[in-house]
Protein backbone atom coordinates (compact mmCIF):
# COMPACT_ATOMS: atom_id res chain seq x y z
CA UNK A 1 0.00 0.00 0.00
CA UNK A 2 2.53 2.00 0.74
CA UNK A 3 4.32 1.74 -2.65
CA UNK A 4 1.14 2.54 -4.20
CA UNK A 5 0.83 5.52 -1.66
CA UNK A 6 3.87 7.40 -3.59
CA UNK A 7 2.91 7.10 -6.73
CA UNK A 8 -0.11 8.73 -6.05
CA UNK A 9 1.61 11.43 -4.53
CA UNK A 10 0.76 13.83 -4.74
CA UNK A 11 -2.67 13.96 -6.07
CA UNK A 12 -3.00 15.35 -9.71
CA UNK A 13 -5.06 15.13 -13.20
CA UNK A 14 -3.20 12.37 -13.52
CA UNK A 15 -3.73 9.61 -10.49
CA UNK A 16 -5.41 8.23 -8.63
CA UNK A 17 -8.75 9.61 -10.75
CA UNK A 18 -7.52 8.96 -14.22
CA UNK A 19 -9.08 12.69 -15.22
CA UNK A 20 -6.82 13.29 -17.48
CA UNK A 21 -6.83 10.28 -19.63
CA UNK A 22 -10.84 10.07 -19.32
CA UNK A 23 -11.24 13.99 -20.65
CA UNK A 24 -8.78 13.29 -24.03
CA UNK A 25 -11.29 10.39 -24.10
CA UNK A 26 -14.23 12.00 -24.33
CA UNK A 27 -13.07 14.69 -26.41
CA UNK A 28 -11.68 12.11 -29.05
CA UNK A 29 -15.06 10.43 -29.37
CA UNK A 30 -18.99 11.07 -29.84
CA UNK A 31 -21.02 8.92 -27.27
CA UNK A 32 -22.32 7.22 -30.69
CA UNK A 33 -19.47 5.95 -31.43
CA UNK A 34 -18.41 4.20 -28.51
CA UNK A 35 -17.48 0.73 -28.84
CA UNK A 36 -15.85 -2.40 -27.26
CA UNK A 37 -12.59 -1.18 -29.39
CA UNK A 38 -12.96 2.28 -28.01
CA UNK A 39 -13.28 1.06 -24.36
CA UNK A 40 -10.61 -1.43 -24.78
CA UNK A 41 -8.43 1.62 -25.67
CA UNK A 42 -9.50 3.59 -23.11
CA UNK A 43 -8.78 0.94 -20.67
CA UNK A 44 -5.60 0.74 -21.99
CA UNK A 45 -5.14 4.66 -21.41
CA UNK A 46 -6.05 4.37 -18.16
CA UNK A 47 -3.42 1.89 -16.98
CA UNK A 48 -0.59 3.58 -19.27
CA UNK A 49 -1.20 7.04 -17.61
CA UNK A 50 -1.29 5.33 -14.30
CA UNK A 51 1.43 3.59 -14.57
CA UNK A 52 3.48 6.22 -16.09
CA UNK A 53 2.48 8.96 -13.39
CA UNK A 54 3.00 6.55 -11.15
CA UNK A 55 6.33 5.87 -12.31
CA UNK A 56 7.33 9.69 -12.32
CA UNK A 57 5.96 10.38 -9.02
CA UNK A 58 7.75 7.50 -7.30
CA UNK A 59 10.94 8.33 -9.13
CA UNK A 60 10.73 11.40 -7.45
CA UNK A 61 10.49 10.53 -3.98
CA UNK A 62 13.64 7.96 -4.96
CA UNK A 63 15.46 10.84 -5.14
CA UNK A 64 13.64 13.81 -2.65
CA UNK A 65 14.66 12.20 0.67
CA UNK A 66 17.18 14.90 1.96
CA UNK A 67 14.44 16.99 0.96
CA UNK A 68 11.42 15.37 2.03
CA UNK A 69 13.39 14.96 5.66
CA UNK A 70 13.85 18.66 5.82
CA UNK A 71 9.97 19.10 5.01
CA UNK A 72 9.02 16.64 7.77
CA UNK A 73 6.93 14.45 5.05
CA UNK A 74 6.69 10.74 5.82
CA UNK A 75 7.54 8.25 3.14
CA UNK A 76 8.44 4.55 2.81
CA UNK A 77 11.60 5.88 2.21
CA UNK A 78 12.67 8.70 4.87
CA UNK A 79 10.57 6.01 7.17
CA UNK A 80 13.69 3.35 6.12
CA UNK A 81 10.96 0.99 5.22
CA UNK A 82 12.79 0.05 1.97
CA UNK A 83 16.06 1.43 0.62
CA UNK A 84 17.02 3.45 -1.72
CA UNK A 85 18.28 0.80 -3.63
CA UNK A 86 15.17 -1.04 -3.74
CA UNK A 87 13.32 2.14 -4.69
CA UNK A 88 15.34 2.31 -7.86
CA UNK A 89 14.32 -0.96 -8.84
CA UNK A 90 10.64 -0.01 -8.33
CA UNK A 91 11.10 2.91 -10.24
CA UNK A 92 13.10 1.48 -13.10
CA UNK A 93 9.95 -1.30 -13.08
CA UNK A 94 7.13 1.26 -13.19
CA UNK A 95 9.10 3.00 -16.49
CA UNK A 96 9.70 -0.12 -17.98
CA UNK A 97 6.25 -1.48 -17.73
CA UNK A 98 4.41 1.93 -18.88
CA UNK A 99 6.54 2.04 -22.01
CA UNK A 100 6.01 -1.32 -22.86
CA UNK A 101 2.34 -0.92 -23.00
CA UNK A 102 3.47 2.43 -24.70
CA UNK A 103 4.71 0.01 -27.92
CA UNK A 104 1.68 -2.66 -27.59
CA UNK A 105 -0.43 0.72 -27.88
CA UNK A 106 1.51 1.84 -30.40
CA UNK A 107 1.56 -1.10 -32.83
CA UNK A 108 -2.29 -1.82 -31.40
CA UNK A 109 -3.44 1.86 -33.41
CA UNK A 110 0.13 2.39 -36.05
CA UNK A 111 0.63 5.59 -34.39
CA UNK A 112 4.55 5.95 -33.17
CA UNK A 113 3.55 6.67 -29.94
CA UNK A 114 6.09 5.51 -28.34
CA UNK A 115 8.50 8.30 -29.74
CA UNK A 116 6.96 11.15 -27.80
CA UNK A 117 6.24 8.86 -24.58
CA UNK A 118 10.03 8.03 -24.86
CA UNK A 119 11.54 12.19 -25.02
CA UNK A 120 8.68 12.31 -21.65
CA UNK A 121 10.38 9.49 -20.01
CA UNK A 122 13.85 10.85 -20.45
CA UNK A 123 12.89 14.07 -19.32
CA UNK A 124 10.71 13.34 -16.24
CA UNK A 125 13.59 10.62 -15.31
CA UNK A 126 16.17 13.23 -15.39
CA UNK A 127 14.08 16.11 -13.68
CA UNK A 128 13.88 14.21 -10.54
CA UNK A 129 17.81 12.45 -10.86
CA UNK A 130 19.85 12.98 -8.27
CA UNK A 131 21.49 9.68 -8.48
CA UNK A 132 22.86 8.60 -12.08
CA UNK A 133 22.45 11.33 -14.72
CA UNK A 134 23.59 14.25 -12.08
CA UNK A 135 27.14 12.40 -12.40
CA UNK A 136 27.18 13.17 -16.07
CA UNK A 137 25.40 16.15 -16.41
CA UNK A 138 26.71 17.73 -12.64
CA UNK A 139 23.27 19.38 -12.82
CA UNK A 140 19.61 17.81 -11.66
CA UNK A 141 16.75 20.07 -13.49
CA UNK A 142 14.31 19.61 -9.99
CA UNK A 143 17.04 22.22 -8.19
CA UNK A 144 17.02 25.16 -10.27
CA UNK A 145 13.29 27.03 -11.37
CA UNK A 146 15.08 27.61 -14.88
CA UNK A 147 14.69 23.90 -15.06
CA UNK A 148 11.67 23.28 -13.39
CA UNK A 149 10.01 25.26 -15.93
CA UNK A 150 12.00 23.97 -18.73
CA UNK A 151 10.86 20.35 -17.84
CA UNK A 152 6.95 21.08 -17.48
CA UNK A 153 7.07 23.30 -20.94
CA UNK A 154 8.36 20.10 -22.66
CA UNK A 155 6.92 17.24 -20.35
CA UNK A 156 3.15 18.41 -20.14
CA UNK A 157 2.59 18.78 -24.00
CA UNK A 158 4.76 15.82 -24.78
CA UNK A 159 2.74 13.56 -22.16
CA UNK A 160 -0.63 14.76 -23.50
CA UNK A 161 -0.01 14.26 -26.71
CA UNK A 162 1.47 10.77 -26.15
CA UNK A 163 -2.06 9.83 -24.10
CA UNK A 164 -4.18 11.79 -26.83
CA UNK A 165 -2.69 9.45 -29.86
CA UNK A 166 -3.98 6.62 -28.47
CA UNK A 167 -7.87 7.50 -29.21
CA UNK A 168 -7.11 9.69 -32.23
CA UNK A 169 -4.89 9.94 -34.84
CA UNK A 170 -5.99 14.36 -35.24
CA UNK A 171 -2.33 15.78 -34.89
CA UNK A 172 -4.03 18.68 -34.85
CA UNK A 173 -6.02 18.60 -32.65
CA UNK A 174 -3.26 16.97 -30.28
CA UNK A 175 -1.40 20.02 -30.52
CA UNK A 176 -3.96 22.27 -29.34
CA UNK A 177 -5.08 20.04 -26.46
CA UNK A 178 -0.90 19.86 -25.75
CA UNK A 179 -0.88 23.57 -25.50
CA UNK A 180 -4.37 23.69 -23.16
CA UNK A 181 -2.36 21.37 -20.75
CA UNK A 182 0.92 23.23 -20.82
CA UNK A 183 -0.84 26.27 -19.09
CA UNK A 184 -2.22 24.19 -16.58
CA UNK A 185 1.38 22.43 -15.78
CA UNK A 186 2.72 26.11 -15.76
CA UNK A 187 0.28 27.19 -13.55
CA UNK A 188 0.73 24.12 -11.10
CA UNK A 189 4.18 24.55 -11.17
CA UNK A 190 4.54 28.03 -10.07
CA UNK A 191 2.80 27.38 -7.11
CA UNK A 192 3.61 23.57 -6.02
CA UNK A 193 7.10 24.36 -4.52
CA UNK A 194 4.95 26.80 -2.02
CA UNK A 195 4.55 23.96 0.79
CA UNK A 196 7.95 23.12 0.75
CA UNK A 197 9.92 26.41 0.75
CA UNK A 198 11.80 26.01 4.14
CA UNK A 199 12.75 22.48 3.19
CA UNK A 200 14.15 23.54 0.01
CA UNK A 201 16.11 26.29 1.51
CA UNK A 202 17.62 24.17 3.85
CA UNK A 203 18.56 21.80 1.48
CA UNK A 204 20.11 24.53 -1.24
CA UNK A 205 17.67 24.20 -3.56
CA UNK A 206 16.49 27.43 -5.94
CA UNK A 207 13.18 26.18 -6.55
CA UNK A 208 10.81 28.67 -7.81
CA UNK A 209 9.00 29.16 -4.17
CA UNK A 210 13.08 29.84 -2.97
CA UNK A 211 13.42 32.22 -5.61
CA UNK A 212 10.57 34.41 -6.29
CA UNK A 213 7.88 35.57 -3.37
CA UNK A 214 4.57 33.92 -3.05
CA UNK A 215 2.69 36.93 -4.92
CA UNK A 216 4.41 36.92 -7.95
CA UNK A 217 4.17 33.08 -7.92
CA UNK A 218 0.04 33.77 -7.25
CA UNK A 219 -0.04 36.14 -9.92
CA UNK A 220 1.76 34.24 -12.58
CA UNK A 221 0.04 30.86 -12.00
CA UNK A 222 -3.34 32.85 -12.02
CA UNK A 223 -2.38 34.70 -15.83
CA UNK A 224 -1.04 30.89 -17.25
CA UNK A 225 -4.74 29.46 -16.43
CA UNK A 226 -6.17 32.96 -18.26
CA UNK A 227 -4.33 31.99 -21.35
CA UNK A 228 -5.69 27.98 -20.87
CA UNK A 229 -9.20 29.52 -20.86
CA UNK A 230 -8.11 31.90 -23.69
CA UNK A 231 -6.73 28.71 -26.07
CA UNK A 232 -9.96 26.84 -25.23
CA UNK A 233 -12.06 29.71 -26.80
CA UNK A 234 -10.18 30.30 -29.73
CA UNK A 235 -9.78 26.59 -30.01
CA UNK A 236 -13.60 26.33 -29.79
CA UNK A 237 -13.94 29.13 -32.34
CA UNK A 238 -11.69 27.51 -34.83
CA UNK A 239 -14.27 24.28 -35.03
CA UNK A 240 -11.81 22.52 -32.68
CA UNK A 241 -14.50 21.75 -30.01
CA UNK A 242 -18.40 21.33 -30.07
CA UNK A 243 -19.54 25.00 -29.82
CA UNK A 244 -21.36 24.32 -26.17
CA UNK A 245 -17.55 24.85 -25.13
CA UNK A 246 -18.18 28.30 -25.07
CA UNK A 247 -19.72 27.58 -21.77
CA UNK A 248 -16.39 27.45 -20.56
CA UNK A 249 -16.43 31.28 -20.08
CA UNK A 250 -18.30 30.85 -16.89
CA UNK A 251 -15.35 29.19 -14.63
CA UNK A 252 -13.33 31.41 -16.73
CA UNK A 253 -15.58 34.53 -14.49
CA UNK A 254 -15.62 32.38 -11.66
CA UNK A 255 -11.59 32.04 -12.03
CA UNK A 256 -11.33 36.02 -12.55
CA UNK A 257 -14.19 36.84 -9.70
CA UNK A 258 -12.39 34.61 -7.20
CA UNK A 259 -9.10 34.73 -7.91
CA UNK A 260 -7.35 37.21 -9.82
CA UNK A 261 -9.69 40.25 -9.04
CA UNK A 262 -9.37 39.16 -5.35
CA UNK A 263 -5.67 39.30 -5.67
CA UNK A 264 -5.49 42.34 -7.73
CA UNK A 265 -7.08 44.64 -5.07
CA UNK A 266 -4.70 43.27 -2.54
CA UNK A 267 -1.99 44.10 -4.75
CA UNK A 268 -1.16 39.92 -4.92
CA UNK A 269 -0.65 40.06 -1.16
CA UNK A 270 -0.84 36.73 -0.05
CA UNK A 271 -2.52 35.75 3.66
CA UNK A 272 -3.58 33.38 5.74
CA UNK A 273 -7.43 33.67 4.68
CA UNK A 274 -6.42 33.40 0.91
CA UNK A 275 -6.38 29.95 0.69
CA UNK A 276 -10.03 29.78 -1.02
CA UNK A 277 -9.34 31.97 -3.16
CA UNK A 278 -6.16 29.51 -4.39
CA UNK A 279 -8.52 26.56 -4.04
CA UNK A 280 -10.62 28.41 -6.64
CA UNK A 281 -8.27 28.30 -9.50
CA UNK A 282 -7.91 24.36 -9.19
CA UNK A 283 -11.60 24.34 -9.12
CA UNK A 284 -12.14 26.75 -11.77
CA UNK A 285 -9.62 24.31 -13.62
CA UNK A 286 -11.56 20.74 -13.13
CA UNK A 287 -14.50 22.38 -14.08
CA UNK A 288 -13.90 23.60 -16.93
CA UNK A 289 -11.46 20.43 -17.86
CA UNK A 290 -14.94 18.29 -17.12
CA UNK A 291 -17.32 20.62 -19.20
CA UNK A 292 -15.02 20.16 -22.20
CA UNK A 293 -14.85 16.53 -22.05
CA UNK A 294 -18.36 16.08 -21.26
CA UNK A 295 -19.93 18.45 -23.92
CA UNK A 296 -17.69 17.73 -26.68
CA UNK A 297 -19.00 13.56 -25.94
CA UNK A 298 -22.48 14.32 -26.23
Amino acid sequence: MGTIKLCFTPFSIFSPIPFFCITLFLIAYKWTEISFDNLYLLFLGIVTSLISSGASNFWNHTNDITEDLKNNKKTLLTSNIITQREAILISFFLYISSFLMVLYISSLVNRQIFIFFTIWMIITWWYSDDIFLKKITRFRLKTHYFGEIITYCFAYPIYTLSIWLIFSGSFSKGLILSLIFLFIGLAGVLLKDLKDIKGDREAGLKTLGVVFSPSKLIKTSCISLMFFFIVILIATNQGYFNTLSFLIIFPFIFLLKNTFFHFHRKKWKLEIGDGKNIKSMVFSTYLSISMLGLINFI
